[in-house]
């Protein structure tokens, strides 16, 4: 009699806990960076954060607008590009943080695309990396190095070797000619397993990597994004 009230109870309140936290599930979900950004994009060297200019502005306005960047394999990805993004440690910029760690989650995800690029380069061995930290302990590592899935962003159009990333954007600018931003494609091989965090970490080589979006591809969170920055794709195209 007592196992049955303990089996009882246990899904009552597995029962209640789906009623107070329920799924929220898109094609696209945007990750809200503006919590960890620690640099700018206008009217600021996004790489030093000294007064200048980084030419990536429009790339925010095309982002507003709705428009889609370029994906691997001929896919079309929204991103949430703000005044925000993050900075992390490069020899040539050494006064940046060696790792950023923490950036929410909260959800499943088939795949999660980040946009991405580096100031300098380095083709040697990897520069920086990301953790995906799963909820149950586990985590999964994506590493970047330049050439193969990123590389200095004036270096456009330089060919990428891996087949999940791809020049995402690009543009006419004054700091060299031409400024453009990778999208790199993270398969999950979990996509049941809740992702709480991802971290963004330095590798401590001479590139400067730059962190502008991370996108959620066929996911589902505990609870609706709302407040948040973390915006549904559908939506945009709604408010259209």
């Amino acid at each position: 009699m007592k196992s049955r009230w303990i089996v009882a109870t246990a899904i009552a309140w597995f029962m209640y806990t789906m009623a107070i936290t329920p799924a929220f599930s898109e094609e696209w979900i945007f990750i809200d960076l503006e919590p960890y950004a620690n640099a700018k994009i206008i009217n600021t060297q996004w790489w030093t954060g000294n007064p200048g200019n980084s030419d990536l502005e429009e790339a925010i306005e095309a982002s507003a607008k709705g428009e889609e960047f370029d994906g691997p394999g001929g896919e079309k990805v929204p991103f949430e590009v703000k005044d925000a993004n993050l900075r992390i440690f490069g020899t040539n910029a050494g006064a940046n943080p060696k790792e950023i760690t923490g950036i929410e989650v909260g959800g499943t995800a088939k795949a999660i695309y980040f946009l991405h690029m580096t100031g300098w380069e380095d083709n040697g061995q990897p520069s920086y990396k990301f953790v995906m930290n799963y909820e149950d302990g586990n985590q999964e590592e994506l590493e970047m190095q330049s050439g193969i899935n990123s590389d200095d962003w004036c270096h456009v159009p330089a060919a990428l070797k891996d087949d999940n990333s791809a020049w995402a954007w690009q543009e006419t600018g004054q700091t060299c000619g031409n400024v453009a931003l990778i999208a790199t494609k993270w398969e999950n091989t979990r996509p049941q397993t809740r992702i709480g965090t991802i971290d963004f970490v330095s590798l401590e080589t001479s590139a400067v990597p730059g962190l502008f979006g991370i996108t959620l591809g066929d996911a589902s969170l505990a609870v609706a994004p709302v407040e948040k920055l973390a915006t549904t794709w559908a939506t945009i195209k709604r408010g259209r």
